[in-house]
């Protein structure tokens, strides 16, 4: 791989007096990437701001972001093991361009869209009179994810920031209790819809005959309690409810074949699925179901929403924030099967209850998570934020 390099595009005179902010993410798939290009994309139409990029040319959709048009400092990651050690010997190099190219450029504010590794040994040798703005998916990392390191690099995040933006009021809350962060700089915006919903076909007219279609996806982690909604699965079955179970995402299926063992009407699709054919994930899904044991969010209820689709979900984190009890789905009483298939069934036996939910799901997406929604909400913060220590130096 090449090292290395801060490739600049001309800014014209009529960026005079405009702040000057850096959008910064190395990772180089899923919701992190995404999330920055959809942000991206409408905060450049702010006048007050001169927009700068900062990302992985590895990045799934790296073409897409490069083809605003925006000045930015790129780097090459990496793609396997053995890239990413190679990677890391270059990574003080790196990181001096990387500040090199902020001093330069005379950038007021860095926003970070979502945690990275290598984001703490950048944030080491930070200039204090350039301000960080972090966005919080997660206050603490998820089961699974929650090695010792990991916490500490979060927390490290955390303290090196001057303002927070977190995607639940969940997450704001564990951020100014546990962390101590300072209430008055964080920020609740809302995860904005992506653009996956834009391709899915609603689920056809319920007939006699046809099962109602449930969908589990994402990656198969035990946080996500994949092993919950296969009892509350089985629990449907055997009071003769008319449903399917579509399971889609990579991991290890293996804990789950016992459970797997003698179900009907089970599609399993266990693979990291491609931006590309998300869409088709949704297609003809008539209920999503989220049976987590803990999150403070989920992009996926974000994407089914904006389809139209209903949501399961159980009371943890901020999953009751994003799905409005019998409005656009139904909150579980508890994280257990019995409450989980209790919920299901609601959306089963009432068709006029699903169908009123999936449109207010649909309505919901657009007047609040639209991305110019979310943009308009961020502009304020980035036009403002100041270090909270100020002073110079690196």
């Amino acid at each position: 791989m090449t090292a290395a390099t801060a490739p600049t595009t001309a800014v014209s005179s009529q960026a005079a007096g405009r702040r000057k902010v850096l959008i910064w993410h190395w990772g180089r798939r899923g919701g992190g990437v995404r999330y920055t290009y959809e942000l991206v994309k409408e905060l450049r139409h702010d006048p007050a701001l001169e927009l700068h990029l900062s990302l992985s040319r590895q990045g799934d959709i790296f073409t897409e972001l490069d083809a605003l048009g925006l000045p930015g400092f790129h780097i090459d990651t990496y793609t396997d093991i053995p890239s990413a050690v190679t990677a890391l010997l270059r990574l003080p190099l790196v990181r001096s361009r990387f500040w090199r190219y902020v001093r330069e450029q005379g950038i007021s504010v860095v926003v970070c869209t979502m945690s990275h590794l290598w984001d703490v040994p950048v944030l080491w040798r930070r200039p204090r009179d350039v301000a960080f703005v972090f966005v919080l998916h997660d206050a603490l990392p998820h089961s699974g994810d929650d090695v010792p390191i990991r916490k500490r690099m979060l927390d490290r995040e955390i303290s090196e920031s001057d303002g927070i933006v977190a995607l639940t009021e969940h997450t704001r809350k564990l951020v100014t209790e546990v962390n101590r962060f300072p209430s008055d700089r964080v920020w609740v915006i809302p995860l904005g819809v992506f653009p996956y919903a834009d391709s899915v076909t609603a689920a056809p007219a319920t007939a006699a005959n046809r099962p109602l279609q449930l969908l589990f996806f994402g990656r198969l982690m035990p946080y996500k309690g994949l092993d919950l909604l296969l009892d509350a699965y089985r629990m449907l079955k055997q009071a003769g409810k008319n449903v399917a179970l579509r399971i889609a995402g990579p991991g290890d299926i293996g804990p789950y074949q016992a459970q797997l063992a003698g179900l009907a009407d089970v599609d399993l699709d266990i693979r990291w699925i491609p931006e590309e054919e998300v869409g088709a994930v949704f297609r003809d899904i008539d209920i999503v179901v989220a049976p987590y044991r803990g999150a403070s969010q989920s992009g996926v209820l974000v994407t089914s929403g904006a389809a139209g689709i209903p949501a399961v979900v159980t009371p943890v984190g901020g999953l009751a924030e994003q799905v409005l009890h019998e409005q656009t789905g139904i909150v579980a009483d508890a994280a257990t099967p019995e409450a989980i298939a209790a919920a299901v069934t609601r959306l089963v036996d009432d068709d006029a209850l699903r169908r009123r939910c999936g449109e207010g799901a649909r309505q919901h997406a657009a007047d609040v998570l639209s991305w110019a929604s979310i943009a308009a909400q961020f502009s304020p913060i980035l036009r403002s934020v100041t270090p909270r220590r100020p002073g110079g130096g690196a």
